[in-house]
């Protein structure tokens, strides 16, 4: 027997994000968080970001390897440090 313990939900439980939430990539991408846990193509913990623009890298799949589904382009492979919660730019608008 294997206990599925997953270290990515519990990192992600400490920056208070969860999959699906909204990011900010490097301070200027934005986009939806996807994946977050160990890959194949590099040691430690990694999150996928499903971009809101095509200025990513891949559509989730790292050779050869699925971490998630998104159109071509708009994935993006990040080291946790580099992705923070998105804050919804709500303006002052009278509504």
């Amino acid at each position: 027997g294997s206990s599925g313990s997953s270290g990515g939900n519990l990192m992600l439980s400490a920056l208070g994000l969860r999959l699906g939430d909204r990011v900010l990539l490097d301070g200027q991408k934005t986009g939806t968080l996807r994946f977050c846990g160990t890959t194949e193509f590099a040691s430690g913990q990694w999150v996928g970001v499903e971009l809101d623009e095509p200025e990513g890298k891949n559509d989730g799949s790292v050779g050869g390897v699925r971490y998630f589904i998104c159109p071509p382009k708009q994935g993006l492979f990040a080291s946790v440090s580099k992705i923070s919660k998105a804050v919804d730019a709500s303006g002052p608008s009278s509504g």
